[in-house]
């Protein structure tokens, strides 16, 4: 194949932080190989989907995003890759499909089709689907890709681990990113090394569960290394500004000696995205959690043990099969007792091959809907309480990009989304640490001004 500089690369992430880390790593894999990298809105001549198959709807993202592909450029190379496309055959939707694991060779497989496609006979181009059987042994360890993972934002996502071994009966997840297991920490210093070295400030650390972070050595050693160590390791790396979770279970890692640890380390943000899914005991017994209520309020008692003013927020499932209106009050108190920051509402969706599939008892679409839309209230209603405690005090907002009228956008710390007001006395770049006053409230963010 001749001319790459020529050949249009477009590319989008759908569902979590994981799928966007993957789809960062190939971007910057094709652009050292000379493709051109454009939006995915945008006329191109390949264009890649990272799928999310966390529900029906994100589902139906996908395959109509891969139609949309097809309608901006009729003869475009189709790839599809990700949990949609490791657990259904998506046809004659796309070209290319590489389900979940194989990926570092995803980039060498586009080249090839591109190559066949230049043949004399197009026609030959057939859709091809790989996928990797449970018993394969790539399943068996962390696949690491080969680009480092370039985003376009100041906030990097950084992956330690991949798979889960919990059996969550709603999860899809689980089955389409096979069983936990965790990278190589010499591998993550040196991808956090060379993105701190491009001046990326925050990194976030990302996987399908990182709870399950160096459960491969510590079956072996239960005392090697796991996730705190990894955290303290990676604070030392010079320039670094923030190191940032993203979502964790509470059950299995906040205790005392994590949070006393954690609370030490001075580049880590007072944030946690703590996964709890339902307040009602009942309905976590169902979902084959491992919390209950208690043992998630004392996780939540331990974090504001060592860190006060830590910013919680967490995940929140309405209509699981079963579910009464006595379960969803539970679930709304129990939200409004810890006082989240930010809830991320979802509706039950019925995923094929899971447990929760067949359940009785499944709660109909407008029950699902009127729970969700009082959820979404209830979660409007906490993080501007969050945010209206927040005013009058100081935090640091990292300069994420700027807008017409000259404010910055970013996050504090605890993650407030804030919105910083020009200040003349300086100039603000991309990038910038700016320590700031939290003056006024809006309901979704909070406006600050730059403090001496």
């Amino acid at each position: 194949m001749n001319n790459k500089d020529q050949i249009k690369f477009a590319s989008l992430a759908l569902g979590c932080k994981t799928n966007q880390y993957e789809m960062d790593a190939l971007n910057n894999e094709a652009a050292a190989a000379g493709f051109q990298l454009v939006p995915a809105d945008d006329a191109a001549d390949v264009y890649v989907l990272n799928s999310c198959t966390v529900t029906a709807e994100a589902g139906r993202k996908c395959r109509q995003m891969l139609r949309r592909f097809r309608k901006q450029n009729p003869e475009a190379l189709i790839v599809c890759s990700g949990c949609h496309s490791e657990l259904y055959d998506l046809g004659p939707l796309c070209d290319l499909s590489i389900g979940t694991v194989g990926r570092s060779k995803l980039l060498a497989a586009i080249i090839s089709k591109l190559t066949e496609a230049e043949s004399p006979d197009r026609a030959s181009l057939q859709q091809e689907r790989f996928l990797v059987e449970s018993g394969n042994p790539l399943w068996k360890q962390y696949e690491e890709l080969p680009g480092t993972a370039y985003a376009e934002e100041t906030r990097a996502y950084l992956k330690i681990q991949d798979g889960c071994d919990n059996r969550c009966s709603y999860c899809a997840t689980t089955l389409a990113r096979g069983p936990a297991r965790s990278r190589q920490p010499e591998a993550i210093l040196r991808e956090a090394g060379e993105l701190v070295a491009a001046k990326y400030g925050e990194l976030v650390l990302t996987g399908t569960n990182l709870n399950s972070y160096a459960c491969d050595w510590q079956r072996i050693d239960p005392e090697a290394p796991g996730l705190i160590e990894l955290l303290e390791d990676l604070s030392r790396i010079p320039g670094l500004i923030r190191l940032r979770l993203s979502s964790i279970d509470a059950a299995g890692i906040i205790s005392d000696e994590f949070m006393e640890r954690y609370a030490r380390i001075e580049r880590a943000c007072p944030h946690f995205h703590l996964s709890l899914q339902s307040g009602s005991d009942r309905i976590l017994r169902a979902m084959r959690r491992r919390d209950t209520r208690e043992s998630f309020r004392g996780a939540v008692e331990t974090i504001r043990k060592y860190l006060p003013a830590a910013g919680i927020s967490t995940d929140i499932i309405v209509g699981f099969p079963g579910e009464t209106e006595e379960d969803f009050r539970d679930t709304m108190d129990f939200c409004e007792e810890m006082d989240f920051m930010r809830i991320h509402v979802f509706r039950f969706s019925r995923r094929e091959d899971t447990p929760a599939y067949d359940m009785p008892d499944q709660v109909h679409g407008d029950v699902k809907r009127e729970r969700a839309e009082k959820m979404h209230t209830l979660a409007e209603k906490l993080a501007r309480r969050a945010i209206d405690r927040s005013l009058g005090e100081t935090r640091k907002v990292l300069a994420e990009r700027d807008d017409e009228s000259g404010r910055w956008h970013g996050y504090t710390e605890d993650y407030l989304p804030a919105v910083v007001l020009p200040d003349t006395s300086r100039v603000i770049s991309r990038g910038d640490l700016l320590k700031v006053r939290l003056c006024e409230g809006c309901d979704s963010f909070v406006i600050a001004r730059v403090s001496d």
